[in-house]
């Protein structure tokens, strides 16, 4: 499985956080290479490019540049009224994302900060991916709309 959840984010999402309260105002930092095996290591690969609405330059807790995030039940997705971009920053292969939140993440290993890895694939792959991408050549040239975004959170205690 691809998706790997922080023990900073299980643990906030377990005393009763919400997704949005977590993960409102961040961004998916693009890397080159593959995931780390636990969202708690320190990144791998080159940073190549941010996911941010509406492409704009991330910087932690930006108001107009950090992602939004709607939700029903436990799944969780883009909010479907914003413009989400890819927006290259250096050339490589995309390899995986990894979501942060509103709080500077410095990448190093953390058993607090929450985040969430995935994979990058081709579109068609037939994958455990969490973004699907026409190229998986990224350069600091490089946009693409990202128009679908979606995760089913693992159910809370109780539930």
């Amino acid at each position: 499985m691809s998706v790997r959840l922080s023990t900073g984010y299980l643990a906030r999402r377990n005393a009763g956080a919400s997704f949005a309260s977590i993960f409102d105002g961040g961004c998916f930092e693009v890397r080159t290479g593959t995931q780390p095996t636990s969202a708690d290591l320190p990144v791998t690969g080159d940073l190549i490019g941010h996911i941010t609405r509406n492409g704009a330059v991330w910087t932690p807790g930006s108001p107009t540049a950090g992602l939004r995030f709607d939700a029903s039940g436990r799944q969780v997705m883009k909010r479907l009224t914003d413009a989400w971009r890819l927006i290259g920053s250096a050339t490589g292969i995309a390899g995986w994302a990894r979501l942060v939140g509103p709080v500077a993440d410095p990448g190093t290993s953390s058993l607090s900060l929450p985040r969430i890895d995935g994979a990058i694939d081709l579109i068609g792959a037939l994958t455990d991916a969490q973004f699907f991408l026409p190229t998986l050549g990224i350069s600091a040239d490089f946009s693409i709309d990202i128009n679908y975004w979606w995760l089913a959170t693992p159910p809370l205690p109780g539930e």
